[in-house]
Protein backbone atom coordinates (compact mmCIF):
# COMPACT_ATOMS: atom_id res chain seq x y z
CA UNK A 1 0.00 0.00 0.00
CA UNK A 2 1.27 3.24 -0.75
CA UNK A 3 0.82 6.14 1.92
CA UNK A 4 3.11 9.21 1.37
CA UNK A 5 1.98 11.77 4.35
CA UNK A 6 5.20 10.97 6.50
CA UNK A 7 7.65 9.90 3.41
CA UNK A 8 9.01 13.42 3.75
CA UNK A 9 10.32 12.63 7.25
CA UNK A 10 11.90 9.44 5.45
CA UNK A 11 15.30 11.16 4.97
CA UNK A 12 16.66 13.37 7.72
CA UNK A 13 18.01 16.72 6.66
CA UNK A 14 21.79 16.23 7.73
CA UNK A 15 24.64 15.62 5.63
CA UNK A 16 26.27 12.70 4.63
CA UNK A 17 29.17 12.21 7.01
CA UNK A 18 32.24 10.03 6.31
CA UNK A 19 33.47 7.72 8.97
CA UNK A 20 37.17 8.08 9.52
CA UNK A 21 39.09 5.70 11.85
CA UNK A 22 42.44 7.01 12.53
CA UNK A 23 43.61 8.07 9.57
CA UNK A 24 41.73 5.44 7.14
CA UNK A 25 37.97 6.50 6.22
CA UNK A 26 36.08 3.36 6.17
CA UNK A 27 32.60 4.83 5.26
CA UNK A 28 30.13 6.83 5.38
CA UNK A 29 26.40 7.46 7.21
CA UNK A 30 23.51 9.15 7.24
CA UNK A 31 20.44 9.67 9.18
CA UNK A 32 16.68 8.22 8.39
CA UNK A 33 12.91 8.09 11.01
CA UNK A 34 10.47 5.89 11.00
CA UNK A 35 7.68 7.20 8.59
CA UNK A 36 4.98 7.42 10.23
CA UNK A 37 3.26 9.07 13.70
CA UNK A 38 3.75 6.11 16.07
CA UNK A 39 7.15 4.25 16.08
CA UNK A 40 7.19 0.53 15.43
CA UNK A 41 9.27 -2.43 16.47
CA UNK A 42 12.35 -2.86 14.13
CA UNK A 43 10.96 -6.84 13.57
CA UNK A 44 7.82 -4.62 11.57
CA UNK A 45 10.45 -3.57 8.86
CA UNK A 46 9.66 -5.79 6.03
CA UNK A 47 12.13 -4.48 3.60
CA UNK A 48 14.76 -1.76 3.72
CA UNK A 49 17.34 -0.32 0.73
CA UNK A 50 20.07 2.23 -0.01
CA UNK A 51 20.77 3.65 -3.41
CA UNK A 52 23.25 6.66 -3.62
CA UNK A 53 23.48 7.92 -7.12
CA UNK A 54 21.05 5.20 -8.64
CA UNK A 55 23.47 2.17 -7.59
CA UNK A 56 22.04 -0.13 -4.76
CA UNK A 57 24.15 -0.60 -1.60
CA UNK A 58 24.87 -4.24 -0.63
CA UNK A 59 22.93 -5.10 2.58
CA UNK A 60 26.62 -6.80 3.83
CA UNK A 61 27.43 -3.34 3.43
CA UNK A 62 25.23 -1.54 5.89
CA UNK A 63 24.79 -1.05 9.35
CA UNK A 64 21.88 0.15 10.96
CA UNK A 65 22.45 2.20 14.39
CA UNK A 66 19.64 2.78 16.73
CA UNK A 67 19.14 3.01 20.54
CA UNK A 68 23.14 2.91 21.12
CA UNK A 69 22.72 -0.48 18.87
CA UNK A 70 24.15 -1.73 15.81
CA UNK A 71 22.24 -4.15 13.81
CA UNK A 72 22.60 -6.10 10.35
CA UNK A 73 19.67 -5.27 7.84
CA UNK A 74 19.29 -9.02 7.72
CA UNK A 75 19.11 -9.09 11.69
CA UNK A 76 16.08 -6.81 11.56
CA UNK A 77 13.31 -9.46 11.31
CA UNK A 78 14.02 -11.05 14.72
CA UNK A 79 14.25 -7.69 16.47
CA UNK A 80 10.75 -7.55 18.24
CA UNK A 81 11.72 -6.17 21.10
CA UNK A 82 13.56 -3.20 19.98
CA UNK A 83 11.40 0.25 19.38
CA UNK A 84 11.78 2.57 16.92
CA UNK A 85 10.47 5.79 18.23
CA UNK A 86 9.33 8.37 15.54
CA UNK A 87 11.78 11.12 16.87
CA UNK A 88 14.66 8.79 17.23
CA UNK A 89 16.83 9.05 14.30
CA UNK A 90 18.24 5.69 12.51
CA UNK A 91 21.68 5.77 11.60
CA UNK A 92 23.04 3.91 8.45
CA UNK A 93 26.28 2.91 7.79
CA UNK A 94 27.31 2.34 5.20
CA UNK A 95 30.82 0.43 4.83
CA UNK A 96 32.88 1.56 2.10
CA UNK A 97 36.86 2.17 1.61
CA UNK A 98 37.42 5.49 1.24
CA UNK A 99 34.14 7.06 2.22
CA UNK A 100 31.92 8.98 -0.50
CA UNK A 101 32.90 11.77 -2.67
CA UNK A 102 32.57 14.88 -0.95
CA UNK A 103 29.41 17.16 -3.18
CA UNK A 104 26.35 16.30 -3.71
CA UNK A 105 24.91 13.06 -3.78
CA UNK A 106 21.20 11.54 -4.81
CA UNK A 107 19.92 9.18 -1.66
CA UNK A 108 17.28 6.78 -1.73
CA UNK A 109 15.42 5.38 1.24
CA UNK A 110 12.84 2.09 0.19
CA UNK A 111 10.97 0.57 3.68
CA UNK A 112 8.24 -1.84 3.69
CA UNK A 113 6.97 -1.91 6.94
CA UNK A 114 4.09 -3.37 8.54
CA UNK A 115 1.94 -1.58 11.10
CA UNK A 116 1.76 -2.81 13.96
CA UNK A 117 -1.47 -2.09 15.59
CA UNK A 118 -3.28 -3.23 12.61
CA UNK A 119 -3.04 -6.83 12.92
CA UNK A 120 -6.55 -8.14 12.89
CA UNK A 121 -7.37 -12.28 11.83
CA UNK A 122 -3.69 -12.40 11.11
CA UNK A 123 -3.35 -9.41 8.67
CA UNK A 124 -1.74 -6.56 8.87
CA UNK A 125 -1.30 -3.04 6.99
CA UNK A 126 1.68 -2.43 5.24
CA UNK A 127 2.90 0.61 3.68
CA UNK A 128 5.96 1.47 1.07
CA UNK A 129 7.95 4.27 1.53
CA UNK A 130 10.54 5.37 -1.41
CA UNK A 131 12.04 8.29 -0.78
CA UNK A 132 15.05 9.89 -2.77
CA UNK A 133 16.48 13.57 -2.12
CA UNK A 134 20.01 15.14 -2.80
CA UNK A 135 22.25 15.22 0.29
CA UNK A 136 25.76 16.88 0.93
CA UNK A 137 28.65 14.60 1.58
CA UNK A 138 31.33 16.50 3.84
Amino acid sequence: MDFQAYNKILICKDDIQNVTVGDVTIGYQFKIKYPSYRGAFLSCIEDLRFKVDGQEIPAGQVTFRLNGKDFLLSELPECFKEYWFVRDPATVFVRQSGGIAPGEHSLNVYMKHRVPYTGYFGQYLTLDSDVTETRQAV
